[in-house]
């Protein structure tokens, strides 16, 4: 009895270890069915006390929902039948030792068929905290916040394309809203759109600038440059067809490269909530 009980006093913590994998708590925790299994078959008969039985009840009922989050169908089926017999009277010391012995080979086969991703200290922040350095931006241009957290979690995950492709689509969305300030009337909106008004306005001049753009000059200007640079220098590796962009075929990015073009556009995102105005 003292056997089991320690046994569940280790497995009760299941769910917290498989949602962060924690390899030490899952080894302590897989060696609770292997403490089960030694018990002493001489107590095999014994019916289980109640005090037992609530604690069984308890981590069954933890086992079932932990399977069921992990996809473990088989070992759910075992984890429901071991539910069962906890709340029967009569079950017997035997019977758990066998049920729980039977869900230990379950689980492991079952966990055999899934892959755990390892992530470093460096990148697992990265991953979880995708949102820093980028909150006013977000805050400020809240269509970007899907891209954003797909661009750090795909850069925590070593996919250095994605990332910049999720990155491009952030610019992307950032060449929408100032081609909808400066008036870019293109139903394609987007870079091109945006690229063609910028022109048109920094060729005519302070003169010839709209009342609602009155004073903006130097940051059309500015944002003028921004976009030539980013597109001068991705032109050959991303292209931009049917309005939505695309990286070409075998382009490999290093972390460097994704990094510096990732700083490139959280530098132009944060111009453009500096520069157009907030009730624009």
């Amino acid at each position: 009895m003292r056997i089991l009980m320690c046994a569940y006093s280790q497995l009760v913590t299941w769910w917290e270890i498989m949602q962060r994998f924690d390899a030490a708590g899952f080894f302590y925790s897989s060696h609770g069915f292997t403490w089960v299994e030694r018990g002493d078959e001489r107590y095999d008969r014994d019916i289980v006390d109640d005090a037992l039985r609530g604690s069984g009840i308890e981590l069954a009922i933890d086992l079932i929902r932990v399977c069921s989050a992990l996809g473990l169908s088989a070992s759910n089926a075992s984890a429901k039948r071991l539910l069962f017999l906890f709340r029967e009277p009569k079950s017997t010391e035997g019977q758990l030792r066998n049920l729980m012995s039977e869900l230990r080979l379950r689980i492991q086969d079952e966990l055999n068929a899934n892959y755990f991703f390892h992530l470093d200290l460096a990148e697992a922040k990265r991953y979880e905290d995708w949102g820093d350095g980028w909150t006013d931006i977000i805050s400020r241009f809240g269509n970007v916040a899907r891209d954003v957290e797909e661009m750090g979690k795909c850069f925590a995950l070593n996919r250095y394309t994605a990332a910049i492709f999720h990155s491009l689509q952030v610019a992307e969305w950032g060449a929408i809203y100032l081609g909808d300030y400066i008036g870019a009337a293109d139903p394609k909106k987007g870079w091109v759109a945006t690229e063609r008004k910028l022109r048109e306005l920094i060729k005519g001049g302070h003169g010839k600038l709209p009342d609602s753009l009155a004073g903006h000059f130097d940051f059309l200007e500015q944002m003028n440059r921004e976009i030539n640079t980013m597109v001068s220098a991705w032109r050959h590796k991303i292209d931009h067809a049917a309005n939505r962009l695309a990286i070409l075929p075998n382009t490999d990015f290093t972390p460097e490269v994704a990094e510096h073009i990732i700083g490139a556009v959280r530098v132009f995102m944060r111009r453009l909530a500096d520069g157009i105005p907030v009730e624009s």
